[in-house]
């Protein structure tokens, strides 16, 4: 297995074996191994995109889904934005002090997302779900922080706790959780810890736990919960802001307005950005001026000059295709279908769960049993052959994480094809009995 994957990439095999003396596991994000390193390989080391494409440091081509962590939906080295960047650079690639941009690009997300009265640039989504938890505590005054299992917001101490199955570990302080699609879980924690909740953290569609959709009744749900109790509800939309609509996934999708959101990923092009904003009363928690602030927000590299730039220039191009988000997003569906349909028919324990051009893949230990919550899906994930079907995949030209990943408004009708081939081609592989047992 692997052998043609091995002898297409020796440039990889040599700098991850470098990797590895400087970097604990060889790397500096722990999924940017991809699988490979469960399968006894190693990833691929990129070197240049364009479109829907990338190219590693071999030349091998491969059709890309994970799109830079699924913020490319505009496509690599889209000529806008990376103007917009060389523009900007001309005077300076940071001058850490005010700049133009900030303000501007400060007034895009406002006009695509109304309710974010008053908001605040950082440089990662860490950041973001962080500060956005700090000012949720200093306006209502408690301590204690809701999320979701198999939620991931980032790493930090704050929400860095329940994302992996069987979620035995403990909070770093202050937090509980409650399990994604069950409103009884939601019902009976905030029976118990309703006075004591600062804020609910919750993506719309749940993300690295497995893109998992909401059912209709569970956001509207956790909005009533949290306004009973006077907790704060953060919508995460790293992933889902501008993926699913422009502007906010929860509003626009799901007709949720939270009191804060976290922003990052599209809103910036693949460049570094976390926003956090909502409520003005609530953010003004942020304003060294409000008596009972504190410090919430900052950073050497927060409304980078760069960032700010691509970010203008990315709204300005998706605000045009606006009108384009259902045919895109119909196409992610009629994919996930399709899939499912071959994962059927080659009676293999796998599924395909997204919404829109969201798309992930999951081998499962044992049949999963409805409805789809976070927890039921986390606890019967096949982590082995997940790792084996996701190596496979590379080595067939199709790249991509969570089984597979995201659709952009660069992929082409081939893109999938080829994409949907190679599964079938992969799965094929696999149902021999000599390696799915």
């Amino acid at each position: 297995m692997l052998e043609e994957y091995r002898k297409k990439t020796p440039h990889s095999r040599e700098l991850f074996e470098r990797a590895q003396q400087v970097f604990p596991g060889g790397v500096n994000h722990n999924i940017r191994t991809f699988g490979t390193t469960g399968c006894g390989a190693y990833p691929p080391f990129m070197a240049r995109g364009n479109g829907s494409h990338i190219w590693d440091v071999d030349g091998n081509e491969y059709v890309d889904w994970w799109m830079t962590h699924f913020s490319q939906i505009l496509g690599h080295n889209h000529p806008r934005v990376m103007e917009a960047i060389r523009q900007q650079m001309e005077g300076g690639n940071h001058l850490g002090a005010l700049n133009e941009r900030q303000v501007e690009f400060a007034e895009h997300l406002q006009k695509a997302i109304p309710f974010m009265e008053k908001m605040r640039f950082c440089a990662t989504g860490s950041e973001a779900t962080m500060y956005a938890v700090r000012v949720a505590r200093l306006f209502t005054g408690r301590r204690l922080v809701a999320k979701a299992y198999g939620g991931w917001h980032g790493g930090n101490d704050t929400v860095g706790y329940h994302v992996k199955y069987p979620f035995d570990d403990e909070p770093f302080y202050n937090g509980v959780t409650f399990d994604f699609n069950d409103v009884d879980s939601v019902q009976s924690l905030f029976e118990k810890h309703g006075k004591d909740i600062a804020a609910v953290i919750v993506e719309p569609v749940i993300g690295a736990g497995g893109a998992i959709a909401p059912e209709p009744e569970f956001l509207p749900i956790l909005r009533e919960e949290t306004e009973q109790a006077g907790s704060l509800l953060i919508f995460d939309e790293i992933i889902t802001g501008f993926r699913l609509r422009y502007g906010s996934a929860g509003k626009n999708a799901f007709g949720v307005e939270p009191d804060l959101i976290t922003l990052g990923k599209i809103a910036a092009g693949g460049m570094p950005l976390g926003a956090y904003g909502g409520r003005e009363d609530v953010m003004e928690y942020a304003n060294p001026k409000t008596p009972g602030s504190r410090w919430v927000g900052g950073g050497t590299f927060s409304s980078h000059p760069l960032t700010m730039a691509a970010g203008i220039a990315v709204l300005e191009e998706l605000s045009k295709l606006r009108n384009e988000y259902a045919r895109l997003n119909r196409r992610g569906d009629e994919t996930r279908s399709r899939l499912n349909t071959i994962f059927n028919d080659y009676q293999v324990p796998v599924i395909a769960t997204g919404i829109g051009s969201i798309i992930f893949v999951t081998w499962l230990r044992k049949e999963l049993e409805p409805p789809l919550t976070g927890y039921r899906l986390a606890a019967v994930v096949d982590h082995e052959h997940l790792d084996i079907f996701q190596t496979l995949l590379i080595e067939s030209g199709v790249f991509g994480y969570h089984g597979l990943g995201a659709l952009s408004f660069a992929h082409s009708t081939e893109d999938i094809e080829q994409s949907v081939a190679a599964v079938e081609g992969v799965i094929q592989g696999m149902s021999d009995k000599s390696t799915v047992s």
